[in-house]
C-alpha cells in the first residue's frame, strides 16, 4: 500500500475551493436530481480498535509540536531583519533611559541624604 502525499497549504484550498464549487454545483441541480439520504442502521456492534500501538508522552510531544510549527506562519527574512532593528532599537533607548533616572535619583538621594 502506498502512502499518500502531503498535500501543501495551497493544494489543501485548491480542494477546499474545488470540493465548495462541487456542492454549489448540486445545490444549483433540481430537487428531483438529488438522491434522498442513504438510510444507516446502527448496529450493537463494537467500535473498531486501532492495532497501532499508542505513543508514549515524548513521542506524542514531538509530533504534535512538529504539527503545530508547521502551521506556523513564518516571517520572511526581510520581515524578520526589520523587526530585530525595531527591537534593537527599543531595547538600547530603554536602557538609556533607564539609566539616566537611575543616575538621576541617585545624585538626588546624595544630596538629600548628605
Amino acid at each position: 500500500m502506498a502512502k499518500k502525499k502531503k498535500m501543501t497549504r495551497k493544494e489543501r484550498k485548491a480542494a477546499a475551493a474545488a470540493k465548495r464549487q462541487a456542492a454549489s454545483a448540486t445545490a444549483a441541480a433540481p430537487a428531483a436530481a438529488k438522491k434522498p439520504p442513504a438510510r444507516t442502521t446502527t448496529s450493537a456492534r463494537p467500535a473498531k480498535r486501532s492495532t497501532r500501538k499508542q505513543r508514549n508522552f515524548f513521542q506524542r510531544l514531538f509530533y504534535e509540536t512538529r504539527g503545530e510549527l508547521q502551521k506556523v506562519s513564518w516571517p520572511t527574512r526581510e520581515e524578520a531583519w526589520r523587526l530585530t532593528v525595531v527591537v534593537t532599537v527599543v531595547t538600547v533607548f530603554m536602557a538609556a533611559f533607564l539609566g539616566f533616572f537611575d543616575w538621576l535619583f541617585t545624585r538626588l538621594f546624595a544630596l538629600i541624604l548628605g
